[in-house]
């Protein structure tokens, strides 16, 4: 029995660190026509065919607080979960991505670069506020969107967007996302040290060593269909 036991907690242990929860990656809604479906572009008819697809799939959304605490508690996710994020802070996010997840029921994290705030075409305060005050949350995306060699003030870049979130939204910002999905040890070392519970990187699988800071996320090709999406998911999960 103890031999079971044992095999059974290192299979647990393996499945959470392959991290089993779809998290989706997405950049630009636009209007149709205004630019060609690719990686960083999803027109607003396709993202919502593929939040519709979602939906009638059975999946539901779940939010960096839950995903967590059930990784430190071991458990699994539930079944047809998903998290849906955005990135670098546009102001479609709140415009028209945000009344979609709101037709579907979902909720969403929006990676905020707060170099932006207030400009045209970016996000506002006031878009953050009320991105908070409906459901979803809000985290951060750095200061200005870094590449990994370029982290010159780390409490510009860690310190000082957790604090602007927190005073726009009311409430702790404790997950942030690196800037091209890109990491290394020194950067974990300070996203740790700033107070973050956890980051979020692109495409790799999470480091065993340091799962909560390197959780992985999948961009969404503006060219899938919805039910391409699901085949998408299905081999992301897949160990």
């Amino acid at each position: 029995m103890k031999k079971l036991l044992a095999l059974w907690g290192c299979c647990l242990s393996l499945a959470t660190a392959a991290q089993q929860l779809p998290v989706l990656c997405y950049h630009n809604i636009t209007t149709p026509g205004q630019h060609q479906n690719d990686l960083l572009h999803v027109d607003s008819r396709q993202f919502e065919q593929q939040l519709k697809t979602l939906a009638d799939s059975g999946y539901h959304t779940i939010l960096p607080d839950e995903m967590v605490a059930l990784l430190q508690q071991h458990k699994p996710f539930p079944a047809r979960a998903v998290m849906i994020t955005f990135d670098d802070s546009h102001d479609v996010h709140y415009s028209i991505a945000a009344p979609l997840l709101q037709r579907y029921h979902f909720k969403g994290v929006f990676f905020v670069m707060t170099v932006t705030l207030n400009k045209p075409h970016y996000l506002s305060s006031a878009n953050i506020k009320a991105l908070s005050d409906e459901g979803h949350t809000v985290a951060s995306h750095t200061w200005d969107h870094p590449r990994p060699d370029g982290y010159q003030d780390w409490d510009k870049e860690l310190l000082l967007p957790r604090r602007q979130l927190e005073k726009i939204t009311g409430r702790p910002v404790w997950y942030i996302a690196y800037p091209f999905g890109a990491y290394n040890d020194s950067i974990i070392a300070h996203v740790k040290q700033a107070g973050y519970k956890a980051a979020f990187q692109l495409n790799r699988r999470p480091e065993a060593s340091n799962e909560l800071y390197t959780l992985r996320r999948m961009l969404v090709d503006g060219r899938w269909s919805g039910t391409q999406l699901l085949r998408e998911i299905s081999r992301y999960v897949t160990p």
